[in-house]
């Protein structure tokens, strides 16, 4: 017969080893960032005919977000993953986004999938493998405001792709994807594909995404996108970029090309975007940033934009940063979103100034 003492002792070793295990294999992290700021824009869109606009700005360098992610240890160096991410606007504390970002409650990412040393494969929606690729050549490192994110985004939206039900969040987050994402030495790619989910059919929002980068004494990125609407429109970019640092100093460069077909499968736009710029760290905490984008549409010489973005950030801490940007904007009298890095602000055939500054705080 089992004494009662005893047990008593097994359950009790039973229950510490039960807990142990679920303690060590799996975890869930709340996370996100507050930004917020104050901008004055001379000749803004936004404004009545034109004027001087002074505006409470959500995201000046990087977007307000929460979210949670976790993983769980499955053992032999396999792990179950996943990441659930969501907007907010920071000035009022209301919902952010665009299109059918806007609407779901988790509208940056939402997906799952398994992860080891042969890379990680995710499905549901996710970043985008070329955009992510890129984060480290873009002059301003895909910055909310004042980077090549705009136009990236403005490139990559078909004519007959519904963003309210769609696929596709402009090029910047897919839904519905499936990919995969490895790393081997410096060499490292990530790529995916989209299924066509939208509301005009099978091929609205299906997207192929594709992004290399080689991260060696430099930083190497290319990077591939197409996004087909409905029923015969399709957008492409590819893009190509380079980070070169000199001790203090990083010099980068970012090009891309995209291409659209309107519905009827005829050619709608063709632009060339660049920017070059420079990174300084000075004074312990401090990296200046002075940059320049040009965007440019072969099928109409009047949609030409010039940029100039000058700004600092300053760490106060490893989670807090304040910062302050100018901007100078030189618009051709057709420019359009696919040609520009300031969204909502620039009136064509203007010349532009904006000034912002603000704090952002990593939780």
């Amino acid at each position: 017969m089992i004494k009662k003492t005893n047990l008593c002792a097994i359950a009790a070793a039973i229950s510490a080893l039960a807990a142990g295990t679920a303690s060590a294999q799996s975890n869930v992290t709340l996370y996100g960032r507050i930004d917020s700021g104050v901008q004055w824009t001379e000749n803004s869109t936004a404004a009545h005919n034109n004027d001087d606009l002074t505006e409470v700005k959500n995201g000046g360098i990087l977007p307000s977000i929460w979210g949670f992610k976790g993983s769980e240890d499955l053992g032999g160096g396999l792990k179950a993953v996943f990441n659930l991410e969501a907007d907010f606007d920071s000035s009022t504390g209301g919902s952010r986004g665009l299109g059918n970002i806007s609407s779901a409650t988790f509208g940056r990412q939402a997906n799952v999938g398994l992860s080891s040393d042969w890379g990680t494969i995710l499905i549901g929606r996710r970043y985008s493998p070329a955009l992510l690729a890129e984060l480290g050549t873009d002059p301003r490192g895909y910055k909310e405001s004042f980077s090549s994110l705009l136009s990236l985004a403005a490139n990559q939206l078909p004519e007959g792709n519904d963003l309210t039900g769609s696929n596709n969040g402009a090029g910047i987050f897919t839904s519905n994807m499936v990919s995969y994402t490895g790393k081997f030495g410096a060499f490292g790619i990530d790529a995916g594909y989209g299924a066509g989910e939208g509301n005009n059919g099978q091929g609205d929002g299906r997207t192929y995404s594709v992004g290399l980068t080689w991260t060696g004494s430099i930083v190497v990125s290319a990077s591939y996108q197409k996004i087909e609407g409905a029923p015969d429109a399709k957008a492409e970019r590819a893009g190509l970029g380079v980070a070169i640092p000199f001790d203090n100093l990083t010099f980068k460069v970012l090009y891309a090309h995209a291409e659209g077909d309107d519905l009827s499968g005829d050619k709608a736009f063709e632009t060339d975007n660049i920017g070059a710029g420079i990174d300084l760290k000075w004074g312990g905490a401090n990296t200046a940033t002075l940059a320049y984008y040009y965007g440019e549409d072969a099928d109409n010489s009047k949609d030409q934009t010039s940029t100039i973005v000058l700004s600092n950030d300053y760490a106060m801490s490893k989670r807090t940063t304040l910062y302050a940007q100018y901007v100078f904007v030189d618009a051709d009298k057709e420019s359009t979103a696919r040609t520009q890095i300031t969204l909502g602000a620039t009136p064509s055939d203007e010349k532009t100034s904006i000034f912002g500054v603000g704090v952002k705080h990593d939780f």
